[in-house]
């Protein structure tokens, strides 16, 4: 296994206290113009969402048939993607429109080879091994761009790229070592996933497309950076990695964890203890938003930890704090709830001045991982989490019918702990 150790490079960011710098001048960022920053990581493959130790353990337990893991690996099982039946459907581009496109082709394939990958791990079959490399292949020597000649907006381009990139970077990751995968497929597939994910999502987190960064959501500057950071892992690559991490530790969109977070509050009910219920930039917004960015900030630390940085604690848990508060006021909502809440504008539709009810309720996946890493893994309550990731379980995918797939999912099975 490749082993890569960057030192941290003496007067870099600080993680305590760190606030989100002036990178925008005129609403137009320049992150070419950043000084070069270091974080001290270790890569020791596979280590996106995964590592070795985390399949040895789920493997361990699903051949006990100990539960809650061997209710999620049956949840894996019913799943269409995790069968050999699967057929993928390769498209020469992705194309996302306001009316559709075949976005979604992408997304349920990549979620295809992600399952495949989960099962040949688990079971040992190499017959879902061969299925997901097949997956992987056949869009790496497909797939051309994303809303190449499609004419629509950036903000299209930047919303394919950045939830598709990560989603294919991770079963990548996973089926890298298989003896199975011819090493010039892997490294074409490498080639392909940089040169079309990468570019659309850095350019975005660079300039927003030529618009002021506080106009954006979080839920567009966090795939950008997820997929960034899982490319960067997956290839190797240093500086992708460097420049993910430090978007969320200063960055000047509302990827950064400082401008994610509008306002800190003491819980009314009393189960969360202090100011440690973090209101989220999108939750005057609507709550389909709100509660996306949960996985995709659970997929991006849980990425970063598994390379030893540990975002999860970063500023006393305040990722924490934000999936508690989304979680409060989603997890029940046929309820009534006592909810604090800061009037603040957006630059994108200005004042937002109460919590949004459209979309309440809305549960993806992404709970477990949450739940699992605070609570079993830190010792660290979150009670509302908790609560949601009780009431999903076992956690299958992101599949909702014909609507969006993004999220990897299935953490009953791959998150629980002890």
């Amino acid at each position: 296994m490749k082993q890569i150790i960057l030192n941290l490079v003496i007067g870099s960011l600080s993680f305590i206290g760190t606030s989100c710098s002036a990178e925008f001048e005129n609403g137009v960022s320049d992150i070419d113009s950043w000084e070069p920053v270091s974080y001290e990581f270790t890569i020791k493959h596979p280590c996106l969402v995964h590592t070795q130790a985390d399949f040895d353990y789920v493997k361990s337990k699903v051949d006990q048939q100990a539960q809650p893991w061997f209710d999620g690996w049956n949840k894996l099982l019913e799943s269409d993607g995790a069968k050999l039946t699967w057929t993928a459907r390769p498209q020469e581009e992705i194309i996302r429109t306001s009316s559709g496109g075949n976005f979604n082709t992408a997304a349920f394939d990549a979620a295809a080879a992600y399952q495949l990958a989960l099962r040949w791990k688990i079971s040992g079959d190499e017959d879902y091994a061969k299925a997901s490399i097949d997956i992987l292949n056949k869009w790496a020597k497909t797939c051309k761009g994303v809303n190449v000649t499609t004419g629509q907006t950036d903000g299209h381009r930047l919303l394919a790229a950045g939830f598709i990139g990560y989603q294919f970077a991770n079963p990548a990751e996973i089926m890298r070592d298989y003896p199975g995968w011819k090493k010039e497929d892997f490294e074409y597939f490498k080639e392909w996933i940089t040169d079309v994910f990468y570019p659309i999502c850095y350019q975005f987190l660079g300039d927003h497309f030529n618009s002021a960064p506080e106009d954006g959501w979080m839920s567009w500057d966090l795939p950008a950076m997820l997929t960034i950071l899982s490319i960067g892992v997956l290839c190797d690559d240093a500086d992708k990695i460097n420049l993910a991490l430090r978007y969320f530790y200063e960055g000047e969109g509302m990827g950064c964890i400082d401008n994610s977070v509008v306002a800190m509050h003491e819980d009314p009910a009393g189960k969360v203890i202090g100011k440690h219920l973090a209101q989220s930039q999108e939750m005057g917004r609507d709550q389909g938003h709100s509660t996306l960015n949960v996985p995709l900030h659970a997929y991006f630390c849980q990425t970063a930890y598994n390379i030893g940085i540990d975002l999860f604690s970063y500023k006393d848990n305040i990722v924490l704090d934000l999936c508690e508060y989304t979680a409060k006021y989603n997890v029940n909502p046929e309820e009534a709830v006592d909810l604090p809440y800061t009037p603040y504008y957006s630059g994108k539709e200005g004042w937002h001045n109460v919590v949004a009810a459209d979309g309440r309720g809305r549960a993806r996946p992404g709970w477990e991982l949450i739940y699992n890493h605070y609570v079993k893994v830190k010792g660290v309550k979150a009670p509302y989490s908790q609560e949601f990731a009780e009431k999903m379980r076992p956690e299958g995918g992101g599949h909702r019918g014909t609507a969006e797939a993004d999220d990897l999912g299935f953490g009953t099975l791959m998150y629980t702990r002890e």
